[in-house]
């Protein structure tokens, strides 16, 4: 083989076998999205259900949701633990099958939607002093429905910054999608200079909160239900370098419908002293909104992945079971393998 050159027999049917696979899992979510697209919402609600019911019973599932939750609540009892992880399970469904109902006809919201006064102050002040707004979103409700709604409802440009899906068939449907109702994209890899003209220009800059970050990508570790967890510092870098106001925001289902909340820091971006203490404050917003709704929080995910170095034991052993120390390479993609 010539030097420089990588490719191989193997490494091209590997790659051809990785085609075909996107290709049929793209045609299965495109023939779930057009069938989705002709049903009534409570049907779309019901199937959820049912999905979620199914996806309870995959034991692997079971373990990671019902661990999370244990992990965030461990004074509640076992059956309210399995009751709100049941319910969980139904709310993935319910997400994903909403995002894909309500895509290109978010008017279908209008009265269903309803926003909390600090919403409203928060975004018309945003408006009004046309210095751009960080909205800061957790996995918590539908997220996805509040983008759909705000730049039709307060007139200003959305961005939100998004992580590209491994599946380029899906990332483009879903893409898409978040365009049809107004949404500008930034994807996550080099959206430095993306986010940072959006901000300038006075945009609504959206990104989630609660993301695994290692510390060579800008993470940082900050508590979350009383145990570290590492986090994406980008919110504090650009709020505190462009002074631009800052809050934790989203959409949770609400006596039938939705509701669209906000709540602001309690300082500005320039009298925190480090990024730390803004995303510190930020995540304690965070863990409030998720303690009035466990149940629509994405459990799903490995939130606490990460145990950082030289933790005391007794919080070392509150980590769930995927949890690991990390490694040189969490701070340094050249570091060597842990041993």
């Amino acid at each position: 083989m010539k030097p420089g050159h990588s490719s191989s027999p193997l490494g091209n049917l590997s790659k051809k076998i990785r085609s075909i696979r996107f290709f049929f899992e793209f045609f299965a979510v495109i023939a779930a999205y057009f069938l989705l697209r002709i049903m009534p919402l409570g049907t779309v609600r019901a199937l959820a259900s049912l999905c979620g019911w199914a996806f309870f019973l995959i034991p692997p599932m079971k373990k990671l949701i019902i661990a999370n939750i244990k992990t965030a609540f461990p004074e509640k009892p076992d059956c309210e633990i399995r009751k709100i992880a049941s319910a969980n399970s139904k709310n993935i469904f319910l997400m994903a099958l909403e995002f894909l109902w309500f895509a290109g006809r978010a008017e279908k919201l209008d009265a269903m939607m309803d926003f909390d006064p600090e919403y409203t102050l928060t975004t018309r002040e945003a408006k009004e002093s046309g210095r751009g707004l960080i909205w800061v979103t957790p996995h918590l409700g539908n997220w996805e429905l509040a983008g759909f709604q705000i730049p039709r409802m307060t007139q200003i440009p959305f961005a939100v910054v998004v992580r590209r899906q491994n599946n380029p068939f899906i990332h483009k449907l879903i893409k898409k999608s978040r365009e049809s109702c107004g949404m500008i994209i930034i994807e996550e890899k080099g959206a430095v200079k993306g986010m940072l003209n959006a901000l300038k220009k006075g945009f609504l800059l959206g990104t989630l909160i609660d993301q695994n970050t290692k510390a060579r990508d800008g993470g940082i570790f900050v508590n979350f239900f009383g145990l570290p967890v590492a986090t994406s510092r980008a919110p504090a870098f650009f709020a505190r370098k462009l002074n631009v106001e800052v809050a934790v925001g989203g959409c949770v289902r609400k006596d039938g419908g939705y509701m669209v909340f906000a709540e602001k820091l309690p300082k500005k971006a320039a009298e925190y002293s480090s990024d730390e203490e803004m995303i510190q404050e930020l995540m304690n917003i965070t863990e409030r909104m998720i303690r009035k709704y466990p149940e629509q929080y994405l459990w799903l995910y490995k939130r606490w992945q990460h145990i950082p170095e030289n933790i005391p034991c007794e919080l070392e052993k509150k980590y769930p079971f995927y949890s690991g120390k990390v490694s040189p390479r969490f701070y340094n993609n050249n570091a060597p393998s842990a041993p």
